[in-house]
């Protein structure tokens, strides 16, 4: 521990007036004043968002500091890596060991400082709920509560590095009073020896109902030798009136109990349809090669419909198109995880497009089309050589260019589909101005690619 002589602390109401909204519903969740690295405040760290992260992009120690309004602090919370997706998580690098300084006060003119190191779990968990995590956030314990914090500096010594080299990255960050470590932390080897005490955050456990509890406090179980003394602090608040526990683990009976056969065997219909017509999709118009470029089946549209380059929310949009009635070629299906996805094929001033979109458009009763490999199992991975290549709607010159975006050299590209000597292409635009980078999957000529 070290000392720090310090001004008087009179400005500390005013700073008090400033407005910064909680995030996750964390017990005991302290106001940050603001999150900022060496080139400024950082507001992405405090808007429980997954969609926007910060990333270390230059040396100095520390990377983070943030500011307090003189808070009580026992645990903090890091989203670790950039959550917004299992694609981006593997992109970008994440934090392994970090470096946690508490500044507070400990009398009216002095505050002193105590430094740990923690290492983080890699692991992609966005909605994982356990003592240890809660929306995709890692708990790291303090081995005490610390009154008058007045700034956490947070410094990166190691990253789990993902195939972007992008730098360590994380996406939110909460400070609460909660709870704190009760046990001593347990000695670890690590690369920077003393002064640091090192506390590993627990492995997170499998989520129960108790985590959805809250009268259940979040706090991690003494050892046996100080259980006693401590039961207070280990046991969760009852309720009013508790619930029996053969409530929680018994069904209740219904007044008139079903019999057992009507649950297991299904009531045949007064007109039976014929298991053909279950399982094999009826037609409406297959599509010719005079009217659409690729084989497919023809549906009109249920409403102007919404397009995505890609089958799911993360890829960019197209735009919108066309009105109820209006006819478009469906190609083929797919899933994200969340819903099905159909790949549709229109002209549009001239220009031939494929592009995505969800079955709340599309009058397509109950036809199945070829499915697409599954999103997370590409069929190889390679880069773009020679020279920038625009990216086309479709596989072909006939169909239309993304105006936005170009495919530089160097590019890493997964696979998805081939037709001919066309590829679908699967990528992170990263020469694009928006924030965050899109996602984007769209046709390239096979010859612009190279094996890894």
């Amino acid at each position: 521990m070290k000392k720090l002589r310090l001004l008087p602390l009179l400005v500390l109401a005013l700073l008090c007036l400033a407005s910064t909204a909680l995030a996750a519903n964390i017990p005991g969740q302290q106001s940050i004043s603001s999150v900022s690295d060496a080139s400024g405040y950082v507001t992405s760290l405090t808007d429980d968002n997954n969609i926007t992260a910060w990333s270390k992009t230059g040396s100095g120690s520390p990377d983070l500091t943030i500011s307090l309004y003189s808070g009580t602090v026992g645990e903090i919370w890091i989203r670790n890596g950039y959550a917004y997706s299992s694609n981006y998580y593997n992109h970008y690098d994440r934090v392994g060991a970090v470096k946690v300084t508490v500044y507070y006060a400990a009398n009216r003119y002095t505050e002193s400082y105590d430094s740990y190191r923690y290492t983080l779990a890699d692991a992609f968990k966005p909605g994982t709920q356990s003592g240890s995590w809660r929306d995709g956030y890692q708990r790291l314990l303090l081995p005490k509560k610390y009154t008058g914090v007045t700034k956490i500096e947070l410094t990166v010594e190691s990253a789990f590095a993902g195939y972007g080299r992008t730098g360590a990255t994380i996406s939110d960050i909460i400070v609460a009073a909660g709870s704190h470590a009760t046990a001593t932390p347990k000695a670890y080897a690590t690369a920077t020896p003393k002064p640091y005490t090192v506390y590993v955050t627990p492995t997170p456990g499998p989520w129960t109902e108790e985590d959805d509890d809250p009268y259940v406090d979040y706090i991690t179980p003494l050892p046996k030798d100080e259980a006693d003394d401590n039961v207070s602090l280990i046991k969760p608040v009852s309720k009013a009136t508790p619930t029996p526990l053969v409530e929680l683990i018994t069904p209740k009976p219904k007044a008139t109990p079903t019999p057992l056969v009507e649950l297991i065997t299904p009531k045949p219909k007064v007109t039976a349809t014929p298991l053909v017509e279950l399982i094999t999709p009826k037609p409406i118009i297959t599509a010719s090669p005079e009217d659409y470029p690729s084989p497919g089946v023809v549906v009109p549209l249920l409403k102007t419909v919404a397009t995505r380059s890609g089958p799911g929310t993360r890829f960019d949009e197209p735009g919108a198109f066309f009105s109820a009635g209006d006819p478009v070629n469906v190609v083929t299906q797919a899933n994200d995880g969340v819903r099905n996805w159909y790949q549709i094929e229109f002209q549009y001033k001239g220009k031939w497009y494929r592009a995505y979109t969800t079955a709340g458009y599309l009058d397509i009763g109950d036809l199945v089309f070829p499915a697409e490999p599954d999103r997370d199992v590409p069929l190889m991975t390679l880069k773009a050589q020679k020279y920038t290549r625009e990216i086309f709607f479709g596989p072909g010159e006939e169909y239309a260019v993304f105006t936005k975006t170009a495919i530089h050299p160097g590019t890493k590209l997964d696979i998805y589909a081939i037709e001919g000597d066309w590829l679908q292409v699967d990528y992170t635009d990263y020469g694009s101005t928006e924030d965050p980078y899109p996602q984007r999957r769209g046709w390239v000529p096979a010859n612009i690619v190279a094996e890894e």
